[in-house]
């Protein structure tokens, strides 16, 4: 049976995998909120201001000037919101393909680490059962082998 400190570490390095990829799914649920109710803030105010220059047009039909000036006014406004929410969409863009980049390390890392642990807990595992298995083979005059006190030779690996 593995040490109960490597199933710690293989769980442990599987909970921040899961919590990395949960982390990232908030956040990209949050980032979605927020692009979304500015989206909606920006329809309600194209909304009244174009109920608003009607309106302008309805009560003086013959303010050509007043109805022009209100109607390039609201069009610049309107053109400095889509601006705005352009670059709200290109910073959010960005943040999620950092924070994406981010988690996907964080993903490999726990990975990793959870490999490394179930390798160690399977070598722990197949050394003891060789030990009890050479335990409990006959030698050739019938009797028991000896309980081996030399320890398996482990092999080191090298990560990148």
């Amino acid at each position: 049976m593995p040490q109960t400190q490597t199933v710690d570490k293989f769980f442990d390095a599987v909970t921040e995998a899961y919590d990395a990829l949960l982390d990232a799914a908030k956040s990209a649920n949050d980032r979605g909120y927020r692009v979304s109710r500015r989206l909606i803030d920006e329809i309600e105010r194209g909304q009244r201001d174009a109920v608003d220059l009607t309106r302008r047009i309805a009560v003086a039909p013959q303010d050509i000037a007043g109805s022009f000036t209100t109607a390039v006014r609201s069009l610049t406004d309107s053109q400095g919101r889509v601006l705005d929410l352009t670059r709200q969409l290109l910073d959010e863009a960005t943040d999620s393909g950092r924070e994406g980049r981010d988690t996907m390390r964080k993903v490999i890392e726990a990975n990793r680490s959870a490999g490394q642990a179930a390798i160690e807990a399977t070598r722990d595992t197949f050394t003891r059962g060789a030990e009890r298995v050479q335990n409990l083979r006959p030698s050739a005059n019938g009797t028991k082998a000896a309980t081996s006190t030399a320890k398996p030779r482990s092999r080191t690996s090298t990560s990148a």
